[in-house]
């Protein structure tokens, strides 16, 4: 049994599929499975049921993982001291940002690649949760309620604030009041409702359609299917876009760049959060 192994093991147990784990291990689905296969030979054990929702993991398993997970708490520990003690101004930083981010932000980046040519950024984009303890990114970008903060090991510091509103096509707007057309309202997946203003039978509007990410959002109301909440500085980019009449923007939250503590000495990381945190006060 080696690392490599256990990394198959965490990785199936906690996304369940072959290909889920192969993406986030950088490796082929046929990879994860000859893994698999010859780490269940070697402990004469079955370690997961294969199940129609997946990979299920057995009592094998469960044995098994609080040992993978204190090797990797273990390794990511390490990795971190050490990048958090580089003093040079070379090297890459894995940056996490969501799936739509502000183009000062852009800007920025663009910006702190030309002033430190040293320096390669990888950029990923997701609005799912970033785990900077296993340096799934070594700096997140995320938009956070205003009733949050950071977990405790995380630096943090706010960019800029987010207000959000709902947003409708000028042109459905315009049939909407000449009586051509009626507005309905586009619902989120349940983990976005918090960030909605008020109810759509409030607003005396039907809901109609479903769209469970603010990207596929932007683009229904863009597109004229509806009515939907989207971030201000996002549909700000788009004239055609306006605010419902009637229902004012309000604020919800701010942009937050974060890093985990251990990495505060690096000279990269402390350079971009450094760079990033200007636009603070822009």
């Amino acid at each position: 049994m080696n690392w490599d192994d256990l990394k198959i093991l965490l990785s199936l147990s906690r996304y369940g599929s072959t290909r889920k784990a192969a993406a986030q291990l950088g490796v082929s689905n046929t990879t994860v499975m000859r893994r698999l296969d010859g780490l269940e030979e070697a402990l004469a054990g079955k370690l997961f049921d294969r199940t129609p929702d997946g990979f299920q993991a057995t009592a094998l398993a469960a044995e098994l993982l609080p040992i993978a997970q204190g090797v990797e708490e273990t390794l990511d520990e390490a990795e971190r001291r050490l990048v958090g003690m580089d003093a040079q101004l070379t090297g890459g930083i894995k940056v996490s940002l969501p799936l739509w981010s502000a183009h000062p932000i852009y800007d920025a980046l663009a910006k702190f690649s030309q002033q430190y040519p040293g320096i390669d950024l990888d950029i990923s984009a997701s609005d799912d949760h970033v785990d900077l303890a296993r340096r799934e990114a070594d700096l997140a970008i995320r938009g956070m309620p205003k009733e949050k903060r950071p977990p405790k090991d995380i630096v943090g510091i706010k960019l800029m604030p987010i207000s959000i509103g709902y947003y409708v096509h000028t042109n459905l707007l315009t049939e909407a009041a000449k009586g051509l057309r009626e507005l309905t309202y586009i619902g989120s997946a349940p983990r976005h409702k918090q960030g909605e203003l008020v109810t759509a039978g409030s607003l005396g509007l039907s809901g109609r359609h479903l769209f469970h990410s603010l990207m596929p959002r932007l683009m229904a109301v863009k597109h004229q299917l509806g009515v939907a909440v989207l971030p201000s500085m996002m549909a700000a980019e788009d004239p055609e876009l306006l605010l419902l009449p009637n229902v004012p923007a309000t604020h919800w939250g701010y942009i937050w760049v974060l890093h985990h503590k251990d990495l505060r000495q690096s000279a990269r990381i402390r350079a971009l959060f450094k760079h990033l945190s200007l636009l603070e006060k822009v």
